[in-house]
């Protein structure tokens, strides 16, 4: 009705005023709101034209960016890998310097113990290497890191300095005063070994550098263990020990060098 009724109007003005026919000015009538439907409707869709389009652009630049960051990381990873390296060789002339007497073997950390009660690691050298066992393994400082246990054709097994079947003549750098390091199962758990057999009266520390002694020519003197972080009396009241923390970062070891000859000191 409202329809009709506005075509009536429309018809009538039209008629008046003296306009366009009857029949063409009906179909303007008509024609303007369908006309205006379809101006929104093409409004409509441009817009969502252009949110789809600028989707596939803000898409397509994620991924470009996404793509440059990776790149990024990657070199970063590269770059730190061969400063690593470069600190890693830096210090090991350093050392060869300092021991020329030694023979050195490199070798991977290849895998590490599962038991709660030992500390153990596999490397990837062996028997066709050169290596024997009890030959002791360092890192590129110089740091003492275990002992060979084990050996097979290829690869070897070893004891971390924090191993509480290991034993090492030690020496209070500070003052020269012997001493045996060894592994405890309680130090063990805080990633320590234990200084023990310390003369009655001898000075110790916080702080003061552990190293090897040299006795029983199976390690080399002059190796550093670790630090002194606390010190105490054992159960019976009769024995003084201390709390080495380990000089090498047992937990974060790739590379090792295997000490295979060296010059035994009197």
């Amino acid at each position: 009705m409202a329809l009709a009724a506005a075509l009536l109007t429309g018809l009538t003005a039209h008629s008046l005023g003296g306009g366009r026919g009857l029949f063409s000015g009906a179909v303007d009538l008509l024609m303007n709101p369908i006309g205006r439907g379809v101006a929104v409707l093409a409004d409509y869709f441009e817009s969502v034209y252009g949110y789809m389009f600028r989707y596939d652009q803000l898409k397509t630049e994620n991924e470009s960016l996404k793509g440059r960051i990776a790149e990024l990381e990657r070199q970063m990873r590269d770059n730190l890998s061969a400063e690593e390296e470069n600190k890693r060789l830096r210090e090991l002339l350093k050392l060869k310097q300092k021991h020329s007497d030694f023979d050195l073997e490199t070798a991977t950390v290849i895998s590490w113990g599962a038991s709660n009660w030992t500390s153990t690691f596999t490397i990837s050298k062996g028997k066709s290497s050169g290596l024997e066992l009890n030959e002791c393994i360092i890192t590129e400082n110089g740091y003492l890191v275990g002992q060979i246990i084990e050996i097979g054709e290829y690869t070897a097994k070893a004891r971390t300095i924090i191993d509480p079947s290991m034993n090492i003549g030690a020496m209070i750098h500070r003052t020269g005063i012997p001493a045996v390091a060894g592994g405890d199962f309680e130090a063990m758990r805080k990633g320590n070994l234990k200084l023990s057999y310390i003369p009655e009266g001898a000075a110790t520390a916080n702080g003061d550098v552990i190293t090897t002694s040299g006795k029983g020519k199976t390690v080399p003197k002059g190796l550093m263990i670790g630090k002194i972080v606390d010190a105490g009396i054992d159960a019976s009241g009769t024995s003084r020990y201390a709390i080495i923390k380990p000089a090498a970062a047992l937990n974060e070891l790739s590379q090792v060098f295997v000490i295979k000859s060296f010059n035994v000191e009197d």
